[in-house]
């Protein structure tokens, strides 16, 4: 941020994340879907993203319109990866210097969908959006936030990791990014020992320590109820923290099911 407008930018995206935010109740009104779908879609965007080493923000992005776009459309199951394959095309339009192709999106839904059917799906997604695409992802209120540490690293990466354990779960759907931001934040701060949430941290985040508690107790709590899925989805899709994640979870790397989509599956090497 141009430091001397910070504080009216800070207010301008918090002004964003509150208009630009999903129904978190979209899959009621959904008749061929469901959450468990919607996480293996996540999963198969994951890899995309990874493949074309796409910038994070463009990951939050995709996933802020895959979410917005069920908001407010009735998709069918044959259409749901068209409809992840669409919101990486525009977010990396939007965010990428470098962004993927029309033939190579193709080919990464393995030619399940044509060009025109894309094109079409990408003018319409952008219709249902409202064209307002600019929505501010929880990278850029981390990036705020990180002042108060002096942009500690080892701080910064964890929390990382915290925001992208939140794009696979329902839970999250709903909530600002501003919010997930400071809960993640405040959870690496805890975890690393890292000292008190000071004014500072209030100040850049705009949430006291107590609040920050709501999303970072809710991050913890899939740990405390289930073993072997929920260790397997957060380490699935965690690609840009994965020295962090065997750090803090003592994962692995193995190979891990997939869902029942039938979305295809690329390496990621």
């Amino acid at each position: 941020m141009v430091a001397e407008y910070g504080d009216e930018i800070f207010e301008y995206m918090r002004e964003m994340e509150t208009r630009m935010s999903p129904n978190p109740f979209y899959m009621e009104l959904q008749a061929e879907i469901q959450w468990s779908m919607r996480a293996v879609l996540v999963d198969w965007v994951v890899q995309v993203h990874q493949r074309f080493n796409l910038l994070p923000e463009t990951l939050f992005l995709t996933i802020n319109y895959i979410d917005r776009f069920l908001s407010c459309k009735v998709v069918s199951l044959g259409k749901l990866q068209l409809v992840g394959a669409t919101a990486i095309f525009v977010a990396a339009k939007y965010e990428e210097v470098n962004c993927p192709t029309i033939s190579e999106i193709i080919y990464m839904v393995d030619n399940g969908y044509t060009a025109d059917e894309l094109l079409k799906a990408e003018r319409f997604m952008l219709s249902m959006l409202q064209f307002e695409l600019g929505w501010p992802g929880p990278m850029s209120f981390l990036r705020r936030i990180s002042k108060a540490d002096d942009y500690d690293l080892e701080t910064r990466t964890l929390a990382k990791y915290f925001l992208e354990v939140t794009i696979m779960d329902e839970r999250f759907v709903g909530c600002k990014p501003s919010f997930l931001a400071a809960g993640a934040h405040c959870m690496a701060r805890l975890m690393l020992r890292k000292g008190d949430w000071t004014k500072s941290h209030v100040y850049y985040s705009n949430y006291t320590f107590h609040r920050t508690l709501v999303p970072a107790s809710d991050l913890m709590q899939p740990d405390i109820e289930g073993p072997g899925h929920c260790k397997r989805r957060r380490r699935r899709h965690s690609g840009l923290t994965q020295t962090q994640t065997r750090l803090v979870w003592g994962f692995g790397d193995d190979n891990t099911e997939e869902g029942s989509l039938g979305l295809p599956k690329y390496g990621l090497s």
